[in-house]
């Protein structure tokens, strides 16, 4: 634009130069021969400048051009930086390789879109490592399951053999092993009704119908309701809930559903002869603590964050303890469900702490 500008500012001048010399040339022509000089000079003068004028704006539009190359260039190379970094992640993602992540340090624009290229991985390497464990979860159930059944099968199995082949010739003894198969059978039959249930809570088909219970009476009806049901078994439940009450807002029948499975889970893992059970009652700011513990062998410390997995009971547990790896899981998941949280210590035996929401009558 200055070289334009400059032209034009020559050209003007020379104009002016040009009107008052042909005003003085044509003051002094005195006869033909004079004015064919002047107008020979005129012309002579003018094609000239017209000449260098082209020539010297040929040489400004170089100038500009080149000056736009360059700065071209380096704004190619300047956005190219960026979109070719991006363009590597896109071929590590294609290639499944997600561990590195995009790095630029330039312009704010283009560092958003090289962050959001990065959640973007994030989230791939989190959807295939929760995939990973799915998978796993899955072939760990279908073992669980395959192990679960062939246990109470192949007793049911002796047991209808024995009875054949007259091994129980006497009543009394015929008796027992139709018991100990009908016992079996009620195994199998408590695992495949845990997995109906879980299977329904895990599609959406049996929601949580909330409603605000009264904690301590709930406690205390559940006590009074197991303690003749476990009398024949050596086995005492107590409440203590240290003078608390209140209302919290869960599922009945789910929060019931969570004391069995922790019952159940005390007499057959607790491993203690008299089993003591107790359930305790806390609060917290605007939650209520349960604490339903047993004075059992407990649960080792580097497997203590796993048993709330499905179908986790740890390796030895198989082959001791009957039992299907459910029942804690779903204590997780139904206390979860109705927006509470579930942990577990060893305090001279397991320690379940169920925290619940506070909820208004």
């Amino acid at each position: 634009m200055d070289g334009f500008y400059n032209n034009m500012v020559i050209l003007k001048g020379y104009s002016e130069f040009i009107e008052h010399e042909l005003e003085t040339s044509m003051e002094n022509v005195t006869d033909e021969e004079s004015l064919e000089e002047m107008i020979e000079d005129f012309t002579f003068h003018r094609d000239e400048f017209i000449l260098l004028f082209f020539a010297d704006g040929i040489l400004c539009i170089a100038v500009l051009v080149m000056i736009s190359q360059f700065f071209t260039k380096k704004l190619v190379s300047h956005i190219m930086e960026p979109l070719d970094a991006l363009s590597d992640g896109a071929e590590r993602i294609r290639n499944n390789d997600l561990m590195q992540e995009v790095e630029y340090s330039g312009d704010i624009e283009f560092e958003n879109v090289c962050h959001t290229f990065n959640d973007m991985r994030r989230a791939i390497l989190a959807g295939q490592e929760k995939s990973r464990k799915y998978e796993k979860a899955r072939t760990d159930m279908i073992a669980g399951i395959s192990h679960d059944l062939r246990t109470p099968l192949t007793a049911i199995k002796g047991t209808i053999k024995g009875l054949l082949d007259g091994v129980a010739d006497a009543p009394e003894r015929q008796k027992k092993f139709l018991e100990t198969a009908y016992r079996r059978a009620g195994d199998m039959d408590v695992l495949l009704n845990q997995l109906f249930y879980l299977s329904k809570l895990e599609t959406g088909n049996m929601p949580i119908d909330f409603k605000a219970i009264e904690i301590f009476d709930f406690i205390r009806n559940y006590v009074k309701a197991k303690q003749e049901l476990l009398e024949n078994e050596g086995t005492t439940i107590t409440v203590d809930t240290n003078g608390n009450t209140g209302y919290v807002s869960v599922d009945p029948e789910q929060l019931q559903r969570i004391f069995d499975n922790l019952l159940e889970n005390s007499r057959k893992y607790g491993g203690m002869t008299p089993l003591k059970i107790k359930i305790s009652l806390e609060r917290k700011k605007e939650r209520f603590c349960i604490c339903f513990s047993d004075n059992g062998v407990g649960v080792p410390e580097e497997k203590l964050p796993f048993i709330f997995e499905e179908f986790y009971r740890g390796n030895e547990s198989r082959n001791k303890k009957e039992g299907n790896g459910l029942g804690l899981y779903i204590v997780r998941y139904l206390a979860e469900a109705m927006g509470g949280s579930v942990h577990a210590e060893n305090t001279g035996g397991l320690a379940v702490y169920i925290e619940l929401k506070e909820g208004g009558q």
